[in-house]
């Protein structure tokens, strides 16, 4: 629509012009000259935002998940971190899970440690969760079968 107006005034400027005596090469060449002109302004040739020189793309971290929850383990005291027990704990709410558990049902508390071993299931609520809690919670779930690993 803007194109089809900004055609037709073109037009009616130079048949304006070309009445008054101008000569139709002139006029063209002026139009086309205003035209880039106020199709240059409307560029953006500078991004506001940018600074120069250009921020250096950052490195992935070499560190591993693995290494940041080893260190998440107290080395002195064997506490676990929120981090590791947090991580621990959905781990064993996904195998559960599986097996049509709700860790958080305490309805379900008899058959889930029935299935990981009595207190297993304790040990990740405590205030201060201890490595060989979660050493014991993570031999668990590696005991629970999978869908594949169904047992006669």
């Amino acid at each position: 629509m803007i194109t089809g107006v900004g055609i037709a005034v073109a037009v009616a400027v130079l048949i304006l012009l070309g009445q008054w005596g101008f000569p139709v090469p002139f006029v063209l060449a002026w139009m086309l000259t205003v035209l880039t002109i106020v199709l240059a302004a409307r560029q953006i040739f500078f991004d506001d935002d940018a600074s120069w020189p250009p921020e250096e793309p950052r490195r992935a971290s070499s560190g591993s998940e693995v290494s940041r929850m080893a260190w998440a383990i107290n080395s002195r005291t064997g506490v676990a971190g929120h981090l590791v027990v947090r991580r621990v704990q959905n781990a064993l709410r996904r195998r559960l899970a599986h097996r049509g558990l709700d860790l958080d049902d305490p309805a379900q508390h008899p058959r889930i440690d029935a299935l990981l071993g009595e207190g297993v299931r304790d040990a990740l609520h405590r205030s201060e969760v201890q490595r060989t809690d979660i050493e014991r919670v993570l031999d668990a779930i590696e005991r629970i079968p999978n869908d594949t690993e169904e047992t006669g």
